[in-house]
């Protein structure tokens, strides 16, 4: 019983999934079916051609009565030909070209369908990623979410290539089948018998091989990509610490199972068509022997019906095993379509939109009584209330851990508050449009994300909106200008995968340069100077405390020699605020600040 249930959950799964991708597409699938119907028709009719004509060739002079004969009849006196065989042949030939020109329409319409699918899936893919919250990519392996976004899509138009051939294979099948049993029932009953077996032997290998099989391939192939991305982003650490065979064997490990599942797969899916021409020749066989058995004398006279009906078979069985093969392929696509299946039929969190327009910053932004925990975790921020006054600098310090970029991350709304409210100007964040408040935002962070670009296009990033010289006045804010000239091509100069061809400071300064061209009113720098020398670290400070003359910024700090300026510095340990002040006062307290001064060295 459960086996029975199991099946049947597979099977309405899968045409879930069908259905899921062919629904909106209605009038695509009646316009396809139509044409599968003309396909179906025309080939039946061709083949049935070969009988008046065989018939004549012999003058046997049998099958007056038949069906076919009377409509062929018909059909050839229509033309102006005398000759009876002759105008069976053009009849073949008229019927032969039209069902080429219909199928060669069915297949350019179905291919294109099938491609616009694929399209329209990895479109669709994408915009709900880029749109899905931050949380959401801190829950998935990248190298996943790159699979489910462009390879898995692909195998869409191998399902639906393969269940459009399907229906078209099955109704020119039904059509044929109709014709053999115009010529002879029995024989007709007996190819029948053989050829349900048949597709309940390929029916039984989908399942069992095609499906495990392609399932197994397709994860095996995941992992490899997520092994591939893993590797590639972090072969500095890779090389360091010497774990390249690791990672080779994990790789190695990865695709061994995905062609063995491959191999397997392939190697199965030879063995129905050569099975199908076993049962091609039994079927001749065996409807030859009907034939005699049942017309002992005579048997001469037959050989027109004869004839058709093995031209019938010829043409029939092969129908049979492309269905067979079909039939692999479709749940062979299957485990991937499930991956797309998944993403667009499952709910992807997103951080819900305001409805105001945040047109400018005007007084202050405000933390009140903030908590927040990551999903499954402890609480990062406890009851936090601190301020951000318009025009002044505050430095937000503490030990690691301590909630620093989780309150940079809820005042960009990467995430949203477990409890209480952050506001800008006295109205909730969360009331704004989220376009219209980060655009007031310039972000820097520690880990600089370069483009394998151009230094313009990296700092534009992305965007058309900015003129040429928005981007030199942005350059000369990040003290990047007289660098950016000295490069061999300027503004124009590829920087190499990931700014390889850059310094730690160029790469941080073109940062700076990216937040600065937006024109923004709240400057965010997240650790901006952590992993630069002395003499980088010295240039993007001068490029911040400039900045800091004329914008709102929020630093946060792991150096506190650089902000010993700001306006206010705040302290966080395990999430909550323990002191708040400028750095004078906080080292008369000798409290926490003092502490952690105490612990850098000069």
């Amino acid at each position: 019983m459960r086996q029975a249930g199991k099946k049947g959950k597979q099977t309405h799964s899968i045409l879930n999934i069908i259905g899921f991708f062919l629904k909106p597409y209605k009038l695509h699938i009646t316009a396809l079916f139509i044409l599968f119907l003309l396909v179906g028709g025309l080939e039946a009719a061709t083949i049935a051609a070969v009988y008046p004509i065989l018939n004549a060739a012999f003058d046997s002079g049998t099958g007056q009565g038949n069906i076919v004969l009377s409509l062929f009849g018909t059909m050839a006196n229509m033309l102006p030909i005398a000759d009876e065989f002759i105008s069976y042949c053009v009849l073949f030939l008229i019927l032969a070209l039209l069902a080429f020109a219909v199928k060669l329409i069915s297949v350019n319409f179905r291919i294109r369908f099938a491609a616009s699918l694929v399209k329209k899936n990895q479109s669709e893919i994408f915009n709900k990623l880029i749109k899905a919250d931050y949380q959401y990519f801190i829950d998935h392996k990248q190298g996943e979410l790159i699979y489910n976004a462009s390879t898995a899509p692909e195998q869409i138009s191998s399902l639906v290539s393969g269940v459009t051939e399907l229906i078209s294979q099955t109704i020119l099948s039904i059509s044929v089948i109709l014709l053999l049993f115009s010529l002879s029932w029995p024989a007709a009953l007996a190819v029948l018998v053989l050829g349900v077996g048949y597709q309940y032997f390929a029916k039984y290998f989908g399942k069992k091989v095609s499906y495990i099989s392609g399932k197994g391939a397709m994860e095996a192939l995941r992992e490899s990509n997520v092994i591939l991305n893993e590797s590639i982003s972090g072969i500095k650490q890779v090389k360091v610490f010497d774990i390249g065979e690791n990672w080779a064997d994990s790789f190695r490990s990865a695709i061994n199972r995905r062609w063995y599942h491959s191999v397997r797969r392939s190697l199965w899916g030879q063995t129905p068509p050569i099975l199908l021409i076993l049962i091609l020749y039994l079927a001749i066989g065996i409807v030859a022997m009907l034939i005699k058995i049942m017309v002992p004398t005579g048997f001469t006279e037959l050989i027109p019906a004869f004839g058709a009906f093995a031209f019938a078979l010829f043409r029939l069985f092969p129908f049979i095993g492309t269905v067979g093969g079909l039939i692999m392929s479709i749940m062979g696509a299957i485990p991937d379509c499930e991956a797309v299946y998944a993403v667009q039929s499952g709910k992807l969190t997103y951080i819900e939109d305001g409805k105001e327009e945040l047109s400018s910053f005007k007084s202050d932004i405000k933390f009140e009584n903030v908590s927040f925990s990551h999903r499954g975790r402890a609480k990062t921020m406890r009851d936090v209330s601190v301020t951000f006054k318009k025009g002044k600098t505050t430095a937000i310090v503490g030990r690691s851990g301590g909630g620093k970029t989780t309150l940079i991350n809820l005042l960009l709304r990467l995430f949203d508050v477990d409890q209480g409210e952050i506001k800008i100007d006295g109205v909730n964040i969360k009331e704004y449009k989220l376009a219209s408040w980060l655009k007031n935002v310039g972000f820097v962070s520690q880990d600089t994300f370069i483009l394998n670009d151009t230094v313009e296009n990296n700092i534009t990033f992305g965007s058309a909106g900015y003129s040429h010289e928005e981007v030199i006045k942005a350059t000369k804010y990040a003290d990047a200008d007289g660098f950016i000239n000295a490069l061999p091509n300027g503004y124009d100069t590829l920087v190499g995968d990931k700014g390889m061809r850059l310094s730690g400071g160029q790469g941080q300064r073109i940062a700076v340069a990216r937040a600065m061209v937006r024109n923004p009113e709240v400057l965010i720098f997240d650790e901006a100077t952590n992993n630069l020398d002395n003499i980088s670290e010295v240039a993007v400070q001068k490029a911040i405390d400039e900045i800091s003359k004329k914008h709102t910024v929020i630093i946060i700090a792991h150096r506190l020699s650089t902000i010993a300026n700001a306006d206010k510095i705040i302290v966080l340990e395990d999430g909550r605020v323990v002191e708040e002040g400028v750095h004078k006062e906080l080292m008369e307290k000798k409290g926490a600040y003092w502490q952690l001064y105490q612990s850098q060295p000069l």
